[in-house]
């Protein structure tokens, strides 16, 4: 019964001490950047905003969960013999899952990769997709709770469309359609 009860409390102290690295902490960012919408489309710019919480579980290791909203903008192509092409204008957002990784924990000024995967909206086409978005930056910590972010991050909004006629007599086959987007993300963690 001694061993059982000196196990139990070595676990218990164990698992103490595991949550006690545990800690609440968020991000909110900024971004501007290069939007490329594909085959079919001219390039363009996009703005927008994100943020994501959850938790570090242990110095320099964050999980979480956020959302991506964008304002984008593209290039349509004129139809006929004398088109001009138009700027058409977009919002891109996504709910994602996100990882992050700092590789100088406790130092003033810290490398990180990170990287978000989840789902949600693409407004070009219309309809839901896929998003994947790794991103490396720098993060410069103010304080233990507080500092800045900056980064370098691509998006993917992926999705598979079928087109119908008005008509409804013929449709063409699935494909898949991607937009891209290159942006500069400043924010604040906390």
């Amino acid at each position: 019964m001694k061993k059982i009860l000196l196990i139990l409390t070595i676990l218990l102290m164990g698992a103490g001490a595991a949550t006690a690295q545990i800690r609440y902490k968020g991000y909110v960012e900024t971004n501007g950047g290069v939007f490329i919408p594909g085959q079919y489309y001219g390039t363009g710019g996009m703005v927008g905003f994100s943020t994501s919480h959850g938790v570090e579980l242990f110095k320099g290791l964050f999980v979480g969960a956020g959302i991506d909203a964008n304002y984008v903008t593209f290039t349509e192509p004129g139809t006929g013999r004398h088109a001009v092409d138009e700027t058409d204008y977009s919002g891109n957002f996504a709910v994602f899952a996100e990882g992050r990784y700092n590789f100088l924990r406790g130092r003033r000024v810290s490398p990180f990769v990170g990287l978000r995967i989840g789902g949600g909206y693409e407004g070009v086409e219309e309809q839901g997709c896929f998003y994947f978005s790794p991103a490396v930056g720098v993060t410069i910590n103010i304080t233990k709770r507080f500092g800045l972010d900056a980064s370098v991050g691509y998006s993917l909004w992926s999705s598979r469309d079928t087109h119908e006629e008005i008509d409804y007599t013929y449709r063409m086959p699935d494909y898949s359609t991607s937009f891209h987007g290159v942006a500069i993300r400043l924010g604040v963690h906390f």
